[in-house]
C-alpha cells in the first residue's frame, strides 16, 4: 500500500491572526483583525484609549447603535459599554461576554483594550454597509419569531410564547428520556417547558448562537444549553427546526448533539 500525504487525510486546519487576519481599520484608535481556520472564525479587536463605537464605527457601519452581537474574551484592558434602556456593563481581563446588539461601548482608562469574539456575527464588524445588501437582522420575519421565542423563553414570558405560538402548535422532543414524545397544542408545549423548569429548579436556558432562514417560514436555531439538576450542570449544544406560518410558530423539531448525555442528565 502506498504512503498517503496526511495533510490530504485530515480536517486539521491552522491559522495565525496577526498574520493572515484580515484587518479592518477604525475611524480611529484601533482596528481588528478578522481571520479563520476551518469552521472557526474569530475576530480580534485593538481597541485604543479614546476609543468609542459611536465615533470609531458608527462612521463605518453606519447604523445609530452597533448591531452586531458579540460573544467573546477580553485578554487586557477595560471597555464600557451602554443599552438604550439605560443598563450598562463594563468587563476586563478574563472576562468572557455575550452582549446583544443594540449598544455603544467605549474604551476605559489609558490602556488598549484588546479582546477576541467568537459570534457568527462577528464577520460584519466594522464592515462598510455598502458591502452588504441587507441587514440580515430585520431580513427575514420568521427568523425575528424565533429571537422572540428564545428571549421569551429564557425569561419566562408565557404570555409572550403564547402569541408566538400556534393553537395547534407541535414540539418533538427526540430521545428516551422522560421528557421525550410529542407535544401538541399551545398548553401541552408550554407545560414541557414548565416541567423543563421544575426538573432543574428554574435553571434550564437555551442561549441561541445562530439562527437560518430559508425566507419561506423554516428557520434553523442553533442554541447552547445551561442546566443544572441535582448537583450537576451541563452544558450542551443543539438545535430546533422550526416552522412559522403568519407570524405564528406552528412546528418545532428538536435535534441534540448529544442526545444520550441529554438523556442521562434527565433519567
Amino acid at each position: 500500500m502506498s504512503s498517503m500525504d496526511t495533510s490530504t487525510t485530515t480536517s486539521t486546519m491552522t491559522s495565525n491572526v496577526d498574520r493572515d487576519g484580515q484587518i479592518r481599520r477604525f475611524a480611529a484608535h484601533g482596528h481588528a483583525q478578522l481571520a479563520s481556520a476551518g469552521g472557526l472564525t474569530l475576530l480580534k479587536g485593538v481597541f485604543e484609549p479614546g476609543w468609542r463605537w459611536s465615533r470609531d464605527v458608527a462612521p463605518i457601519a453606519r447604523t445609530a447603535s452597533c448591531q452586531i452581537r458579540h460573544l467573546g474574551h477580553v485578554l487586557s484592558g477595560r471597555m464600557h459599554v451602554s443599552f438604550p434602556d439605560g443598563s450598562e456593563v463594563e468587563v476586563g481581563p478574563g472576562d468572557l461576554f455575550d452582549l446583544a446588539p443594540g449598544h455603544d461601548a467605549w474604551v476605559v482608562g489609558d490602556e488598549p483594550c484588546v479582546m477576541v469574539d467568537f459570534s457568527v456575527d462577528a464577520i460584519r464588524y466594522a464592515q462598510p454597509r455598502s458591502m452588504a445588501a441587507s441587514d440580515p437582522a430585520v431580513d427575514d420575519p420568521a427568523m425575528d419569531v424565533v429571537r422572540r421565542g428564545y428571549a421569551a423563553f429564557n425569561a419566562g414570558d408565557i404570555e409572550t410564547l403564547r402569541e408566538l405560538f400556534a393553537d395547534d402548535v407541535v414540539q418533538h422532543v427526540p430521545g428516551r428520556s422522560p421528557l421525550a414524545g410529542t407535544y401538541q397544542g399551545a398548553d401541552t408545549v408550554l407545560g414541557y417547558y414548565g416541567r423543563l423548569a421544575e426538573l432543574t429548579d428554574g435553571t434550564f436556558r437555551a442561549h441561541l448562537v445562530e439562527t437560518h432562514g430559508d425566507g419561506a417560514g423554516r428557520v434553523t436555531a442553533i442554541h447552547q444549553i445551561a442546566a443544572t439538576r441535582n448537583g450537576a450542570t451541563r452544558f450542551s449544544h443543539g438545535s430546533i427546526l422550526f416552522t412559522v406560518v403568519d407570524g405564528r410558530v406552528t412546528d418545532l423539531l428538536e435535534l441534540h448533539a448529544d442526545l444520550a448525555e441529554d438523556d442521562a442528565f434527565f433519567a
